[in-house]
């Protein structure tokens, strides 16, 4: 065998053996890819599934902690004679829209309440931006309940300071 010939068949043989590995490295690079989504669907999932229970937890205990925030406002603006002033009103009209709201929040936690084994990425996705977006509201409004709390504890440490300034000055 020449030369030209032994190099003619080692430069078939290189050129089998590179698309053979070209071809399997295709395969493995698209496993890879679905495996990956896979992967990642499943990353989501498990996101999208704990940010749904927290929200909804928050959301439970929030119906709670407005009713709580009502009694203490009203008992507070009672006894500092301010029960029908302006900011009682517009408190009152703030509670109102916050009830309303989590009567909606409640119906869309409900609704975000299915199985996602089987979505696709995009409608998790959507769901986790639906989610974030409630959880987001669910603790503006404990945020804003949990204050007004502490500022009616605040009143009510001076309403007793006052109190006692009036016990020791009878004394």
């Amino acid at each position: 065998m020449s030369e030209t010939e032994i190099l003619s068949y080692v430069g078939a043989i290189t050129g089998v053996i590179g698309a053979l590995t070209g071809i399997a490295g295709s395969i493995m690079g698209y496993l890879s890819y679905r495996k990956s989504n896979e992967v990642k669907a499943l990353e989501l999932r498990l996101e999208l599934t704990k940010l749904g229970q927290d929200t909804f937890f928050k959301a439970e205990g929030l119906g709670e902690l407005m009713a709580r925030a009502k009694r203490s406002r009203e008992a507070v603006s009672a006894a500092m004679g301010m029960r029908k002033s302006g900011a009682m009103v517009q408190w009152r009209q703030q509670y109102a829209a916050d009830e309303e709201s989590l009567s909606g929040i409640n119906e869309s936690v409900d609704e975000l309440n299915i199985d996602y084994s089987s979505a696709d990425l995009k409608a998790i996705e959507k769901a986790l931006g639906e989610v974030h977006g409630l959880r987001s509201i669910v603790i503006a409004i404990a945020d804003r309940y949990t204050a007004s709390i502490e500022e009616d504890d605040r009143n009510r440490e001076f309403l007793r300071d006052q109190a006692h300034a009036r016990h020791n000055q009878k004394l």
